[in-house]
């Protein structure tokens, strides 16, 4: 039984490990280049750590190693493939709260880099949770820390913006 426990205990700390320092370890394992989750860190690291504890759980129940062996092997499967399973819904997600372009048309930002004449500089926008950094240009200098709005969307990953204090005053 100790066996099992220090194999369960060596796929707990898997997944420990897992969590701390994630992808960076299938990189350097090389297990992304398998590009599958069954062979991923988490889905081994699953499989270890319910093959032990069933394994030591069957064999207290039943003493007979063959079929401690078996349960291992049988929960080791399935926490394995619930891991695969929650990994891919995971990094699939839902994508309609993704932070569209036309999203953040009129959103205020912040300058956090100086938009020169004729230049880009640098805004944060925080639409919905998402915070992002753009590049940005306006019509005239704009130095950092002035609040704006984003008046166009020029890519991806630049827009158009004007100071919030040359906005009409709409509470009259």
């Amino acid at each position: 039984m100790t066996t099992f426990l220090l194999i369960g205990g060596i796929g707990l700390a898997l997944v420990v490990v897992t969590l701390v320092i994630g992808d960076l370890l299938d990189g350097v394992l090389g297990l992304d280049a398998l590009d599958s989750d069954l062979f991923s860190v988490s889905s081994l690291a699953a499989f270890i750590g319910a093959f032990g504890f069933g394994g030591a759980l069957a064999l207290a129940l039943v003493p007979n190693t063959l079929l401690a062996v078996l349960a291992g092997i049988v929960v080791g499967a399935a926490a394995a493939w619930g891991a695969i399973s929650l990994t891919r819904a995971l990094r699939s997600g839902d994508n309609s709260a993704a932070l569209r372009p036309d999203a953040m048309l009129g959103h205020p930002a912040r300058v956090i880099t100086a938009i020169p004449v004729g230049g880009y500089g640098e805004v944060h926008v925080s639409i919905a949770g998402h915070v992002r950094k753009l590049a940005a240009r306006a019509d005239s200098p704009i130095p950092a820390g002035t609040e704006v709005w984003i008046s166009a969307i020029v890519s991806p990953t630049a827009v158009e913006v004007t100071p919030a204090a040359a906005l009409p005053d709409s509470t009259n």
